[in-house]
């Protein structure tokens, strides 16, 4: 220890203290802890929402998600960054919207991306679906949306039989084959391998696209049933009545405040208070006035109640066997 420590612990009595052994000793106990309670309770993990799943259980929300890529009325059309160049739904806060800074990194033509370029893939081994393929791209813009406008409306009042989605009749040019395409493609677990067939690597990493594929209607429906959105304090706890990330809740406690709940943009806000909360934290005490606002509130007399009951404001001279700013029931232990 340096000359000045020496000087101020003179006289004050001091036991030696393995804290390594301590450390150790606790992280062995937990970790057994943890490891039996995991075995005993398992996981609250809810199984994934696969397009098999969809496709297979609820294949009119399955045909209703694909039509709207093809009619550009999905969520994504209209996302702006980083998927589209739409910056007019770009969050923003006093005319700032970061997201436009950073411009368009995973661009995204849903009709494409969502719709086609997988049905090209399986048009390969079905002719039928192929010529339904070249009929649509050949037809004007306006003749390709009275055709996904008559099969969306068909939808509504569809009658699913044997598995099969029946509907009524109508003017849907090659549209119902290329949604029968869509959803052969999702019950054979191949529509995932499909939107993510571009990737260049051995194993794809990237998900993004089956991860938006379902996030409109699908994946919301799911999220309400196991109270996991956002209205519902979901981010606070696992699937079902487990509790999840406890210490996540000043974060998603901001959801709740009533202007932030009912603003557009909610996410860059909360981001932005969040942020503002952690760098008052980090450069406390580089703030002249923030950082005497804990002497204002005189916090730390409540945490050492005891050492002040006994030895008021001043610092008592160190004396065998009693409390002294070193001892452990000190503010300086």
């Amino acid at each position: 220890m340096s000359q000045r420590t020496d000087e101020y612990l003179r006289g004050v009595p001091l036991m030696p203290y393995d804290l390594l052994r301590e450390g150790l000793t606790a992280l062995l106990i937990v970790a057994l802890v943890v490891v039996a309670l995991a075995a005993i309770f398992s996981s609250p993990d809810y199984p994934p929402v696969r397009s098999e799943d969809v496709a297979r259980l609820q294949p009119v929300a399955y045909l209703k998600t694909s039509a709207s890529f093809l009619a550009g009325t999905s969520g994504i059309d209209g996302y702006g960054p980083p998927y589209t160049n739409d910056t007019a739904n770009a969050q923003s806060v006093f005319g700032l919207a970061p997201a436009s800074w950073l411009g368009v990194r995973i661009p995204l033509d849903p009709a494409q991306d969502f719709v086609l370029k997988p049905l090209g893939h399986a048009a390969a081994l079905d002719p039928a679906l192929n010529d339904a393929l070249s009929s649509y791209t050949d037809a004007s813009s306006d003749q390709q949306a009275a055709w996904v406008k008559a099969y969306l409306a068909a939808l509504d009042t569809a009658q699913v039989q044997n598995g099969e989605v029946k509907l009524g009749s109508g003017d849907y040019g090659p549209v119902a084959v290329m949604m029968d395409g869509m959803l052969r493609l999702g019950r054979g677990g191949l529509l995932e391998g499909a939107l993510e067939s571009d990737a260049h690597l051995p194993y794809s990493l990237d998900f993004t696209r089956s991860l938006l594929f379902f996030q409109d209607d699908v994946d919301a429906n799911v999220a309400s049933s196991l109270d996991m959105t956002g209205d519902q304090w979901g981010v606070s706890h696992e699937t079902g009545g487990y509790p999840g990330a406890w210490w996540l809740w000043p974060y998603t406690f901001l959801y709740q405040v009533p202007f932030i709940a009912v603003s557009d943009n909610a996410d860059l806000l909360i981001g932005l208070i969040m942020l503002v909360i952690f760098l008052l934290l980090v450069f406390t005490p580089f703030i002249p006035f923030w950082r005497r606002v804990p002497r204002w509130l005189r916090a730390y007399r409540l945490i050492w109640r005891d050492w002040y009951r006994d030895h008021g404001e001043g610092r008592p001279e160190a004396q065998p066997g009693g409390s002294s700013p070193g001892s452990r029931d000190s503010p300086g232990g």
